[in-house]
This record gives C-alpha cells, sequence and structure tokens, in this order.
C-alpha cells in the first residue's frame, strides 16, 4: 500500500515538473539591454538591443548535437547547430545585424536566474571589424537576471563551448574581455 502510494505522489511530481518545465521551454520572453558601442569622442553612446527568447534548449536537442558530433563531426554539428532557432538578438532602431540564437538555456539562482544563449561567432556590428581566433567559434551572451526581471549581461564575443552530460550547452572559455550589458530588463507582454 505504502510503495503504491509513493509510486503515485512519485508519478505526480515527475508530472507536474514536466508540464512546468515544458512550459517554460515553450514561453517566448523579451528582454531590453544595453550596450557602450562608442569610443573616443563619441564615448558614452549606449545602443539597445532586444533580445527575444522563442524557446529554450531541451535536453533531447542537446544530446542530438552530441551524437552528431561523435557520428559525423565538426561540419555536421554545426549544420545542425545552425538549424536550430531559439529567438535572436538585434538593435532597436538603429543599424546593425539581427543575429539567430542557435541555443538558449534559463538556470535557476537563489534569488534569479541565468540566461545563456549561444551563435556562432559573426560580425553583429555594421561597421565593425573583428581579429578571428579560430579556437573560438562562438558567441555567447550571459543575462543575470533578479526575480524583479532586471540585470546585467555581458557579450563575449568569441568564445568555445561544450556540451555537458547535463544536457546543456555551456561556455568553456573565451578569447578576450566580455562586452557589459547594463539596464536588463524583461518586457512585459
Amino acid at each position: 500500500m505504502r510503495i503504491g502510494m509513493m509510486k503515485i505522489c512519485l508519478i505526480f511530481v515527475v508530472a507536474t515538473a514536466w508540464l512546468g518545465l515544458s512550459t517554460i521551454l515553450r514561453a517566448e520572453e523579451k528582454f531590453e539591454v544595453r550596450l557602450l558601442t562608442q569610443s573616443g569622442p563619441k564615448a558614452g553612446v549606449a545602443q539597445k538591443f532586444q533580445i527575444t527568447i522563442e524557446n529554450y534548449t531541451s535536453f533531447e536537442e542537446v544530446s542530438r548535437l552530441k551524437d552528431i558530433f561523435s557520428r559525423e563531426g565538426y561540419e555536421s554539428f554545426m549544420r545542425a547547430f545552425r538549424g536550430m532557432s531559439k529567438g535572436f538578438f538585434q538593435p532597436i532602431g538603429g543599424r546593425g545585424i539581427k543575429i539567430v540564437i542557435h541555443a538558449a538555456h534559463s538556470i535557476p539562482k537563489k534569488k534569479g536566474r541565468k540566461i545563456m544563449l549561444f551563435t556562432p561567432r559573426q560580425t553583429w556590428e555594421a561597421d565593425a571589424h573583428q581579429r578571428l581566433d579560430m579556437r573560438f567559434p562562438f558567441m555567447v551572451i550571459e543575462l543575470d537576471i533578479n526575480e524583479k526581471g532586471t540585470g546585467k549581461g555581458r557579450i563575449y564575443e568569441q568564445a568555445s563551448i561544450q556540451l555537458t552530460a547535463e544536457g546543456a550547452v555551456a561556455m568553456e572559455s573565451y578569447l578576450s574581455a566580455p562586452l557589459v550589458l547594463w539596464g536588463v530588463k524583461a518586457l512585459r507582454k
């Protein structure tokens, strides 16, 4: 009797967690961020960007990427990675390039959460030129959000990633100091 009741409770807990997680994985979120984009005499000019997250990367998607990498190699992995679309990062009312986010994770913290966004490295400012290092083929955007939906963030323009045993994409290392995002806030629907 007791074992049967424990099984029913366990099934209920797993089903409830799955439903809650699936809602989180499908919910669209939008954030507004600011980035200082000028140096020299025009220092202090901040450009606004909008980050739209359409859904988050699932354990199954990461497992599929791992499988593709181990069976077919790096080029097939990159094709599959680029084929995933989780949202986009784009300037608001200005010049720049709309960047597709290919992997996204929301990691709960004690008072808020950390959102990690991944895309292949690319020039995201219309008139910027970067020196490239092939060891760091990705760009990572990291947002630290508190329970009120505000916070700060960073852009790692040249980073390397790894696929973890827990079914997540994680930043392994980066080349240069990150760009700082400030005024991060969730936009209400």
